[in-house]
């Protein structure tokens, strides 16, 4: 008995070790979640975001994770990019009355004083059709994870009462608004994108709902997430009283003339086919202006009924990159359609075609350094100008084949 009794005990012991080596292992190899969507409230509020190393103002960011092709653009500029001296341009940077970004002179020009401001806009079925984009003076539409693409709206000559629906922030985000010395406005974001855009040199003005709830509104009509809006007239109070509300000093130098410039094709439809959504422009040539459709129908303003136009198309070809960090869940998913971030790298240069006047002009973007001129150029780098008016950018993948009809 005393012998069996040991022996029983000696392996009770055992037993007992192995189930505490298991825990520890078990332990050991549990990974750490990734940050989910969008943060909640309480949880921006009361914990500080980590430090994290600050980008240098004219660094140029390096890809996030897989290595990546240089852009090959057809189009040589000159060594030296110099603003074009056609007498019949209309040059923004030597008039101070013509907006920067439309080239328009605005009734009051006191408008042109205020800090534009970016809002992230969602552009998921759920929210089609969408509330003030026709009213923005710039609206990027950029890929991001999942195959669906979203809106970064630029707004300064105009005013919204009503824009959204308001999503969270991407990493295009980090570019964007210094092109444009503008507000960042946006829901919240996955923590290290959050991190990014703090610790950056936009850090100091941006606006996110998670932080900043009075600036934004909620429609108790529509389900959550979808249900964010904001008035314009609200984000620019704000940023008054935060000592933001300044005269813009955007890289953004763009030239606008009212002809066509000589050259160019015929053009009387664009088809970007991003994977979710399909987007094509037409040609209207009663209104000289471009009409905005996605999977083949108007695409519509919400606010007031009408087809979303725009006096410039300008397709943007950048590299993008799926990068390590999550923007849904906290499992990596395989495939074209994952759920990694993407950075689409809006810096050095790219492919290029502006839309107008029912024609299409081939060129390059330039952005040689973070805050460098950001500009539209031909083949002997001169500037390709804008109509005046608004415009929607397409960016899209490299090797994205965009369609154009004559």
């Amino acid at each position: 008995m005393t012998q069996r009794h040991g022996a029983r005990l000696f392996a009770l012991a055992v037993l007992a070790l192995l189930v505490l080596l298991m825990a520890g292992c078990s332990s050991e190899s549990e990974a750490t979640p990734t940050p989910t969507k969008t943060p909640q409230v309480e949880a921006a509020v009361n914990t500080p975001l980590p430090p994290t190393p600050t980008l240098p103002p004219t660094a140029t960011p390096a890809p996030s994770a897989t290595p990546v092709v240089t852009p090959t653009a057809t189009f040589t500029p000159t060594a030296t990019l110099t603003p074009t001296a056609n007498p019949s341009l209309l040059i923004p940077a030597r008039d101070p009355s013509l907006s920067p970004f439309t080239g328009l002179r605005p009734a009051d020009p006191a408008v042109l004083r205020r800090r534009p401001v970016a809002i992230k806009v969602d552009n998921d079925p759920a929210v089609v059709p969408q509330s003030g984009l026709d009213k923005a003076d710039v609206v990027v539409e950029s890929p991001k994870e999942g195959c669906k693409t979203r809106f970064t709206a630029v707004y300064q000559s105009q005013e919204a009462a009503r824009v959204g629906s308001i999503r969270s922030a991407r990493l295009i985000d980090l570019e964007l608004p210094v092109i444009f010395d503008a507000v960042m406005a946006f829901s919240g974001g996955v923590q290290p994108v959050r991190r990014m855009l703090y610790d950056s040199d936009i850090g100091d003005h941006i606006l996110e709902q998670a932080l900043n709830g009075s600036a934004f509104f909620r429609d108790p009509n529509i389900a959550v997430p979808f249900n964010l809006f904001a008035d314009t007239k609200t984000l620019w109070n704000v940023i008054t009283k935060r000592g933001w509300n300044q005269a813009p000093k955007p890289t953004a130098a763009w030239a606008f003339s009212e002809a066509a410039p000589t050259g160019g094709a015929p053009a009387s439809r664009v088809d970007v086919p991003y994977k979710d959504m399909k987007v094509a422009w037409t040609y209207d040539p009663a209104s000289a202006r471009w009409q905005r459709l996605i999977n083949g129908k108007p695409h519509i303003d919400k606010v007031d009924g009408q087809q979303l136009t725009a006096a410039d198309v300008v397709v943007l070809a950048a590299n993008n990159v799926d990068t390590l960090i999550l923007e849904q869940g906290t499992v990596m998913k395989a495939g074209p359609c994952s759920n990694r971030s993407v950075e689409i790298q809006l810096w050095g240069e790219g492919p290029l075609k502006i839309l107008r006047d029912g024609k299409v002009y081939e060129g390059k973007w330039v952005r040689p350094e973070r805050h460098a001129a950001f500009r539209f150029i031909d083949a002997s780098g001169q500037d390709i100008p804008l109509k005046p008016g608004n415009s929607w950018w397409e960016i899209v993948p490299m090797d994205m084949k965009v369609a154009i009809a004559q």
